[in-house]
This record gives C-alpha cells, sequence and structure tokens, in this order.
C-alpha cells in the first residue's frame, strides 16, 4: 500500500492520476494541448515526493499551439 503524503493527503498513484487521459490525437481534436490533455500541468511521484510541473508544451494554459498559415 502506498503511503500518503502529508501535504497533498494523495497516495503516488492518486497524485498520478490528475494527469490527462486523453490520447494526444483526441485531445489535438478537442483543441487541448497533446500532452497534458487541457490540464495545463504534469503530475508525477517518486518515492512519495510529488512533484507538479507546467507542461512545457502550453505553457500552463492546457490550450493546443494553433500553428500559423
Amino acid at each position: 500500500m502506498s503511503k500518503i503524503d502529508p501535504r497533498t493527503r494523495m497516495t503516488d498513484q492518486q497524485w498520478e492520476a490528475q494527469n490527462g487521459a486523453l490520447h494526444p490525437d483526441e485531445a489535438r481534436a478537442r483543441g487541448l494541448c497533446w500532452r497534458c490533455s487541457g490540464v495545463g500541468a504534469l503530475y508525477t511521484a517518486f518515492r512519495s515526493e510529488h512533484v507538479k510541473v507546467a507542461c512545457p508544451s502550453c505553457k500552463g494554459n492546457g490550450k493546443a499551439k494553433v500553428k500559423a498559415a
């Protein structure tokens, strides 16, 4: 059983479950960032250390980049 981080009150598995679950193609079709599925952040955990970083692809806004024509 995973330990619960006292700061986040979540297990590692619960913390990482906050990541978007959409396939990259589906996220793009919805106008969302392909990497974070529109969440705007990426969540990772290692040995009960929970880390949240802004998505490097969308800079944290969750929207897909629009290519200039």
